[in-house]
């Protein structure tokens, strides 16, 4: 009986390192390729250049859209 549980318990041991090797082989392979990555790590500067962009694109949105509010409340006093 103590050698089936020796032989059960080394079975698992090796298909533990087993699934252990392929998972880090896995991970060892893996490169990220990810643009909007590369925007603020390689090209930093076109990066925070279109993040600006887009938030003075809404800031500007918001601020018209308030300014016709505004107008609209002034035509109607």
């Amino acid at each position: 009986m103590a050698g089936i549980t020796a032989l059960i318990g080394n079975f698992i041991i090796a298909a533990y390192a087993w699934a252990g090797n392929i998972q880090n082989e896995m991970d060892a392979r893996y490169v990220e390729k990810s643009s909007l990555t590369n925007l603020f790590t390689v090209h930093k500067f076109w990066g925070w250049a279109g993040l600006l962009s887009i938030f003075l694109a809404i800031v500007a949105i918001f601020y018209f859209q308030f300014q016709a509010w505004e107008h609209e409340d002034q035509e109607q006093k």
